[in-house]
């Protein structure tokens, strides 16, 4: 479930663009910014970063 990364809120549509075309940027250099999911803290790929997302488990 994707949220936004200070309210916990679901995202606006801007963000939703955002991290859409943020995949693009992750993914020019080598898909460094996909991989940087494995290294960063919070999870974030570099798309998430940019539109200030980020991806939560929802718990049943």
């Amino acid at each position: 479930m994707i949220v936004d990364a200070t309210s916990g809120e679901a995202p606006n549509g801007g963000q939703m663009i955002g991290r859409y075309l943020g995949y693009f940027i992750a993914l020019l250099p080598f898909g460094l910014g996909i991989l940087w999911v494995g290294l960063d803290k919070r999870k974030q790929g570099w798309h998430d970063k940019l539109a200030g997302t980020v991806v939560v488990r929802k718990r049943k």
